[in-house]
């Protein structure tokens, strides 16, 4: 559970930006300046991010809990593109002057975010131009996970898709267990048909027939993944 954050210090920022892929092999002065913009914001699980100001020109990092990213159409369907943690950059897209498609995103767990502002954030670029290029190569690996994701729901098979999501939330959220690589987050069936697009019942039927080939183990809302290799390679099948 994410501990409410205090006063952070300058360093206690610097720390936690620091484990950000992003910004780890930034210079340590132009690493102050972030910390100096930062502001840590603590949310409950359940709570949405930008609900008072949908708009709001921030990125963040995730300094603790998880983070759910979805779409909703306006029948009121709600689509989770994924469920991010520490020490992802999450909303760098609205860096881009245009208006971006904005995603919805919810404290999935006890959360702790470093807000950064984008105004400052862009200034703090500009000033190292340089930079630029991590924020470049961030946003087409993600455009790049995207489009693999649209091509997935598209064409691939349901337990390909659904082989495919396990072994992405294994090793993102992976933790080593007794009987294999243990989902460190709750996972009700209902959160799996939401990243799916598909309703419970099928979820269930699905992971009833991969917990018999022996390639998870279903304890109430958690998932053990005993057989990774076989996860990769019903996902990756023709």
């Amino acid at each position: 559970m994410a501990a409410k954050p205090h006063s952070w210090s300058q360093a206690e920022r610097i720390a936690v930006l620091r484990r950000c892929p992003l910004f780890a092999p930034w210079p340590e002065a132009r690493l102050a300046e972030l910390a100096a913009i930062a502001r840590a914001e603590y949310y409950p699980r359940g709570t949405e991010i930008y609900a008072h100001d949908p708009e709001k020109r921030e990125a963040f990092v995730i300094a603790s809990g998880e983070v759910e990213i979805s779409r909703g159409s306006a029948a009121g369907k709600k689509f989770v593109l994924g469920i991010n943690g520490p020490p992802e950059i999450l909303a760098i897209v609205r860096l881009l002057a245009a208006p971006p498609i904005h995603y919805n995103y919810r404290a999935y767990a006890d959360s702790v975010l470093l807000h950064l502002p984008i105004d400052p954030l862009a200034a703090i670029l500009d000033a190292e131009p340089i930079l630029w290029r991590d924020v470049a190569l961030l946003m087409c690996a993600r455009h790049g996970d995207s489009l693999r994701l649209l091509d997935a729901q598209n064409l691939g098979s349901l337990d390909q898709r659904m082989a495919a999501t396990l072994a992405d939330l294994a090793r993102i959220h992976g933790l080593a267990g007794a009987n294999g690589i243990e989902l460190g987050l709750r996972l009700p069936q209902e959160q799996l048909g939401a990243m799916l697009g598909v309703t419970r019942q099928s979820v269930n039927k699905l992971l009833r027939g991969f917990e018999t080939a022996g390639l998870i183990v279903v304890d109430y809302n958690r998932i053990t993944i005993c057989d990774p290799a076989a996860l990769d390679a019903i996902a990756a099948r023709p």
